[in-house]
């Protein structure tokens, strides 16, 4: 909540931080016993978050990434903790409603006390610190609220209810990549459903994404063209100006990175220089790839990079299973969060709203496959029990 000087020292922020990793610890013990239908994508976590934690040793603020690679790490041990212990469906709910009160809240603020929901500019933060977590968590929250629509029969009306607010939300913060990307997972969502519905809801489908894939194409080959002629900073607010910057910087530690969470500090010289460059201080890249290969090099982007391929791999595996709804989730948070990467971090701060989703989705996606195999060789095992059986009377 919210942004004030001290803020990393505060004893607010140290409880709440002191609360997530007891409650992850209490969630991780207590679905233990279930681990094993979670192990590979656990294991696989708990190794990134610990190459973030052991990147202490030769970061530019030791400091700074051993108090944020601890709080991954628990955020990563907590995810598992919570798929050992809720149906992927209940999470959904529970996602989408606390996305939704974040809303809420922020939007209450903005009556009460509209100086603390607004920066100096102007823009809406609500209860966040920044303007692009608040569109983030809306983001989050509308993949929620399209997941209870697919799944749940009885609250679609609710569902459906929450996720106009959030939208609305989404759109006052003014983060234009969040908000692309909430109308990214309503109109793929809609064309999935028009394509399993068949016939002629399928050749609408079809003819809707001959008709959005133009201007994506467009988009592509001529950004900045396109972007003047609607209006827009070919820039991107001084974002691609802060790109050209960081790069010569990533050359400089290619392998191991900075140190996680450690480039922006204000100790780092590297960091002020371009400070002193653009006239204003960035405290992130404004690119997913680059803060990635800022922070923990190339070693640590191919392996942020493997468990997002292996998410993928994993939702279109969980199609072929009774849990498509949770596939398809899995699949448009992987893309959701490649939509944010193109101006924002993503995956590497564990207290933003995409990062324990994106583990924990990926986790339930495991789960059903393990759960799947499971079932067939439960299955398999009384047929070759009869076979033995019927030999043995015919013997």
């Amino acid at each position: 909540y919210g942004k004030w000087l001290g803020k990393p020292g505060d004893k607010i922020t140290q409880s709440l931080n002191l609360l997530l990793i007891a409650t992850s610890l209490a969630l991780f013990a207590r679905g233990f016993q279930r681990i094993n239908s979670i192990r590979t994508g656990a294991t696989l976590s708990i190794a990134l978050a610990s190459f973030f934690l052991c990147s202490a040793a030769w970061s530019v603020g030791p400091g700074a990434s051993l108090r944020q690679g601890i709080l991954y790490l628990f955020v990563v041990i907590g995810a598992a903790g919570i798929v050992s212990n809720l149906e992927s469906d209940d999470f959904m709910d529970l996602l989408a409603l606390v996305c939704f009160l974040t809303g809420v809240v922020s939007l209450v603020l903005l009556f009460v006390s509209p100086g603390n929901a607004l920066t100096s500019d102007g823009d809406f933060i609500g209860i966040f610190p920044q303007k692009n977590l608040l569109g983030q968590a809306m983001a989050i929250g509308a993949l929620a609220c399209l997941h209870g629509l697919r799944t749940r029969s009885r609250k679609r009306w609710r569902s459906a209810g929450m996720l106009l607010l959030i939208t609305i939300i989404a759109l006052e913060s003014q983060s234009a990549t969040s908000c692309v990307t909430i109308f990214f997972f309503c109109g793929t969502d809609a064309l999935i459903t028009l394509i399993r519905k068949g016939g002629v809801a399928q050749l609408l489908a079809i003819g809707a994404v001959v008709v959005l894939l133009t201007p994506c194409l467009l988009l592509a080959a001529y950004p900045e063209s396109l972007l003047e002629m609607i209006g827009k900073d070919p820039t991107l607010t001084g974002r691609t100006d802060i790109w050209t910057y960081v790069i010569p910087d990533i050359y400089q530690k290619l392998w191991f990175g900075w140190g996680y969470e450690a480039f922006w500090s204000p100790d780092n010289p590297a960091a002020m220089e371009i400070g002193e460059s653009l006239r204003w201080f960035a405290p992130q890249a404004h690119n997913g790839l680059l803060e990635m290969l800022l922070s923990v090099g190339l070693i640590g982007t191919a392996f942020l990079i493997f468990m997002l391929a292996r998410n993928i791999s994993l939702g279109v595996r969980c199609l072929r299973t009774s849990d498509r709804s949770l596939a398809i989730s899995s699949l448009l948070c992987c893309a959701g969060i490649i939509l944010l990467g193109i101006t924002e971090t993503v995956l590497l701060a564990g207290l933003e709203a995409s990062t324990g989703v994106f583990f924990i989705i990926g986790l339930y996606c495991e789960r059903a496959l393990r759960l799947r195999q499971g079932h067939s060789a439960a299955s398999r095992r009384p047929i070759h029990r009869h076979a033995a059986q019927r030999q043995t009377a015919s013997t």
